[in-house]
C-alpha cells in the first residue's frame, strides 16, 4: 500500500509538472527555434566549407548562439515553479505522508521512500517525455506535409493564371 501511495504521488507530481511546463513554454515556438538553428548551423558550416571570413564565422555564430539562448531560456522557464514544487513535495509532503520513513520492497530490492519516489518520477516522466516528444513530431510532420500540399497547390494556381508560363 506504501509503495502505491508513493508512486501515485510521484506521477501527480510529474503530470503537475508536465502539465505547467507545456502551459509555460510555447513548445511551438521551440520547435520552430530548433529548426531556425538547425539551419543557420548548416549555413555556418557550408561557410567554414567555402572558406568565409572571420568576420562573416563570427557573425553567423553570434546568430546561431543568440538563437540557441533564447530557445534554452524559453524551455527554462517552467522551472521557476517546478523546482519550488518538487522541494515542496519531497521535503515537506512525503515526510507528512510517511512520518516513519518506511522502506518500499520492490522485486527484491529495497528502497527509501523518498528514493523510490524519484525514481517513478524519473521513469514516469521519461515515458511521458518520450511519447508527447513523438506525438508532437507527428502532428508537426503531418501539418508541414498539409502545408508542402497547399503551396504546392497555391503554385500550380499561380503557374496556370501567369500568362507568362501558360503554353502558347
Amino acid at each position: 500500500m506504501i509503495a502505491e501511495l508513493i508512486a501515485l504521488t510521484a506521477i501527480l507530481y510529474t503530470l503537475l509538472s508536465f502539465y505547467i511546463q507545456r502551459k509555460m513554454s510555447n513548445i511551438k515556438k521551440v520547435y520552430e527555434m530548433q529548426e531556425q538553428i538547425k539551419s543557420k548551423s548548416k549555413e555556418l558550416n557550408e561557410m567554414v566549407k567555402r572558406g568565409a571570413s572571420n568576420d562573416e564565422l563570427l557573425a553567423k555564430q553570434k546568430e546561431v548562439m543568440s538563437l540557441a539562448s533564447k530557445s534554452m531560456m524559453s524551455q527554462m522557464k517552467p522551472m521557476v515553479i517546478i523546482l519550488p514544487l518538487f522541494l515542496i513535495v519531497y521535503y515537506l509532503l512525503l515526510p507528512m505522508l510517511f512520518p516513519s520513513h518506511p522502506m518500499v520492497y520492490l522485486g527484491g530490492a529495497k528502497f527509501a521512500y523518498n528514493t523510490f519516489f524519484i525514481i517513478v518520477v524519473f521513469i514516469f516522466g521519461l515515458l511521458l517525455s518520450i511519447t508527447v516528444t513523438v506525438r508532437d513530431r507527428r502532428i508537426a510532420k503531418k501539418s508541414n506535409i498539409g502545408k508542402n500540399a497547399s503551396n504546392k497547390e497555391n503554385n500550380v494556381e499561380i503557374e496556370k493564371s501567369n500568362p507568362i508560363n501558360s503554353p502558347k
